[in-house]
């Protein structure tokens, strides 16, 4: 995750801006009868049902689709600067394997596609190293961490650490580092990926959905139901969301100054989840996400609309 210039405004401030002629707004959220409502600039992507992958454009709250839903879409990432994609999904051919396609996200032109072993009935999430040279693919039951060149060669193939399987709980560094889990241990890899160092270990009894921010120095998870942020070196770890429900997926945005997080998170059936979206300032503050208890928690509401917007499965902020 290469340090890249300030493209994205604060998201804040632009909301602050937009109600500059009130002294006061206890609720910026979307209580001007539906009217466009600007959020700063930047994109967030999302899985909705059978929609496919959403594109919510911040600055005018508009929604569009990325790649429409097929059957057997698995896991995707989009680079850091937005213009690539990677895409898993199912290979008809073969139920072992699955096909890895590098597309442009302007127009969809496949850019790399190469079918990859990914055990039985595995559906792999891989993602894109800061410089978009590298594939990192989390942990399956039947694989560890293993790391791929854009064109399907396995460079290094991570099983254990210390004897001990490597889990999920899986990010990039700007650094083109790793980040990974074991039990209720954070390590982080050399850029050879042939040592760790241990970054924290948590107390939770249930932790995951990992984030770090753009420039390294801040990450952020879901645990005991809400959202905890803390430094890059495990330091200062502290609850940033509260609420009657439970948070889930923290994503940092573009500058880092604020958090996308998944609230509300219920189940709609035996397998499946779903969840609001909603902003939150990336400060170590804590803010209450019930819907209307805290005017500093901005729900992620298109153009029109009157409710958050929904996800069910993966989200990211370009």
């Amino acid at each position: 995750m290469k340090m890249q210039p300030p493209l994205y405004r604060s998201l804040l401030a632009l909301l602050l801006l937009c109600c500059s002629c009130s002294k006061k707004n206890d609720n910026p959220g979307p209580d001007n009868g539906g009217a466009n409502r600007n959020y700063g600039a930047g994109v967030i992507y999302y899985d909705w049902a059978n929609d496919g992958i959403l594109k919510f454009k911040l600055q005018n709250g508009t929604i569009s689709v990325q790649r429409q839903h097929t059957s057997g879409d698995n896991g995707w990432d989009i680079s850091l600067d937005g213009t690539k994609m990677l895409q898993s999904i199912d290979n008809p051919d073969d139920y072992d394997s699955e096909i890895y396609m590098l597309m442009n996200v302007a127009d969809g032109t496949v850019v790399s596609k190469f079918v990859r072993q990914s055990g039985y009935a595995s559906h792999t999430h891989p993602l894109l190293s800061p410089d978009m040279q590298l594939i990192a693919v989390p942990p399956t039951f039947d694989d560890g961490l293993i790391v791929l060149d854009t064109k399907g060669k396995i460079l290094y193939n991570l099983t254990t650490y210390q004897g001990k399987k490597i889990e999920g709980n899986v990010n990039w560094m700007p650094d083109k580092t790793l980040v990974f889990s074991i039990g209720n241990n954070l390590y982080r890899t050399n850029s050879t990926f042939t040592q760790g160092t241990l970054v924290k270990t948590f107390s939770f009894s249930e932790w995951g959905y990992l984030s770090v921010s753009r420039d390294g120095s801040k990450m952020a998870l879901a645990a005991n139901n809400h959202i905890w942020m803390m430094n890059a070196d495990g330091s200062n770890l502290v609850q940033v969301t509260s609420s009657d429900n439970v948070e889930i997926m923290p994503l940092f945005s573009p500058d880092g100054k604020y958090l996308l997080v998944g609230t509300n998170y219920r189940a709609t059936g035996p397998y499946s989840h779903i969840w609001n979206m909603a902003v939150i300032p990336a400060d170590g503050r804590r803010y209450n996400v019930n819907e209307g208890a805290d005017g500093n928690v901005v729900p992620l509401v298109k153009q029109g609309g009157d409710s958050p917007e929904t996800c069910d499965e993966e989200m990211c902020w370009r």
